[in-house]
């Protein structure tokens, strides 16, 4: 896994979180998840690829923040009601089962919104990418958005 940092004062204003880095840290594809994850998606288990999930999987499981730290960036904590919101995976090498990955990335993006009937919201983009520890070619980019009511 990664270390955990604190995740230290929330600004005023959360835009100026862009450009904030995550910690990042390592994650290993093991074998038995690799297989239970398959099974669980109804693919083949036992291969030397890991199923595509896995970005995902890597990437938010050695970001180097928990999710409370995550919202607690933004004035947030999981009682507010945040809501994951976009995703895009980006795979340029297959993940192999047994390999290490080092995750890295940065919040790209802030923007404050308003609905009818839910009021104000934010939208936070972030970018979180997979190099293979073994040899350093990036292999994936993950980009999601977590959607932050603004109640009253």
């Amino acid at each position: 896994m990664s270390e955990r940092t604190a995740p230290g004062p929330s600004p005023a204003d959360p835009r100026e979180h862009v450009g904030r880095r995550f910690p990042g840290g390592v994650f290993t594809v093991e074998p038995w998840r690799a297989w239970l994850v398959a099974d669980t998606v109804l693919g083949e288990p036992g291969g030397e690829v890991a199923h595509p999930l896995f970005v995902w999987l890597a990437a938010t499981g050695a970001m180097g923040v928990t999710w409370d730290e995550l919202f607690a960036w933004f004035g947030a904590t999981a009682d507010d009601g945040p809501m994951f919101g976009e995703h895009e995976t980006t795979v340029h090498r297959p993940l192999r089962v047994g390999a290490t990955y080092r995750v890295s990335g940065e919040i790209t993006s802030v923007d404050r919104k308003s609905g009818r009937s839910t009021g104000p919201f934010d939208v936070v983009g972030y970018r979180l990418r997979l190099h293979d520890a073994a040899d350093g070619v990036h292999v994936a980019d993950c980009w999601n958005s977590i959607i932050f009511p603004r109640r009253g």
